[in-house]
């Protein structure tokens, strides 16, 4: 478990989100690092010893190297679901008083460089995935400036939920915002796992977010928000163009906060809710998937 190799994908994540929360920090001078007393990190490498891989915290370690002194932290394992786990158990930190800043990082696996490579060589194309990404996100208190994570509309796949592609959309999207009275057509904006379909589509894995999309649509459809030949418009009307590179948990729906957080201070959106699925039965320990939501709302 420290063979250079592991070293190397263990110190490519530290550095790019480390490089992630300077940029942060750079561009919002207000904020105060000493102010930061949490970090949660979602990234999807295991730090370990000589003796076993995953029981490290980088979340220090980034927050070490970031200057972030009045910090601790842990990291949160749960493959692409990791970054709105997080997300939702930084908003419960800081509303239960235990934190009164939480930042949400994760950064880049080298593992996954040129994985669908293979792909793109059969259909005579350059490897396109040539490119680590990292990301933070500062959670404050409520009430300052800025839209709120609506902790009342986190959802949840539960074991009982099961695999259907639609059931596990009912879960993490209508349940929710059933409990607070609203549809799906009453959210501006859905951001799911944002893999850009130049990277998935050559390799025979699709356009990700479309499939994704078109599910949500069905969806609607099904509780009679939409006409059955509206899905292609739902998906523009409510979704966005994948972007990301397949960096597992990096695009799994946060790609988006930054663009929804300028679009809300614009006054152009008012509601984004955030929604990751995730494979743990690529660790062979189940068959089961993954999945959190959560909205964030401009108020």
């Amino acid at each position: 478990a420290l063979a250079a190799d592991v070293l190397l994908e263990n110190l490519s994540a530290k550095a790019t989100a480390a490089l992630a929360v300077r940029a942060l920090l750079a561009q919002h001078p207000a904020i105060d690092p000493g102010d930061i007393t949490y970090v949660l990190n979602s990234g999807e490498e295991a730090v370990g010893d000589r003796y076993q891989r995953g029981g490290g915290n980088l979340a220090k370690a980034v927050a070490e190297v970031a200057g972030l002194a009045n910090s601790t932290g842990a990291d949160v394992k749960a493959f692409c679901c990791a970054p709105v786990h997080a997300l939702v158990i930084a908003g419960a930190l800081i509303a239960a008083g235990v934190h009164r800043r939480v930042l949400v990082i994760g950064g880049g696996c080298v593992a996954k460089l040129a994985m669908k490579s293979n792909g793109h060589l059969k259909a005579s194309m350059p490897i396109l995935e040539d490119v680590l990404a990292g990301f933070a996100v500062l959670v404050g208190p409520p009430g300052e400036t800025g839209p709120e994570l609506r902790l009342d509309v986190v959802g949840r796949h539960d074991v009982r939920c099961g695999s259907a592609s639609l059931k596990i959309i009912e879960s993490l999207v209508s349940e929710p915002l059933a409990r607070v009275g609203r549809t799906i057509t009453g959210v501006d904006r859905y951001a799911v796992e944002l893999h850009n379909a130049e990277v998935t589509e050559p390799s025979g894995s699709g356009d990700v977010p479309r499939t994704n999309y078109r599910t949500l649509g069905s969806l609607a459809v099904r509780h009679g928000l939409i006409p059955p030949t509206s899905v292609e418009e739902f998906h523009r009307t409510f979704g966005l163009p994948g972007f990301s590179p397949t960096q597992g948990s990096v695009a799994s729906a946060v790609p988006f906060m930054p663009h929804a957080l300028r679009m809300m201070a614009e006054g152009t959106l008012t509601t984004a809710m955030f929604i990751a699925k995730g494979s743990l039965f690529l660790g062979k320990m189940t068959r089961m998937s993954d999945g959190i939501s959560v909205l964030m709302e401009q108020r």
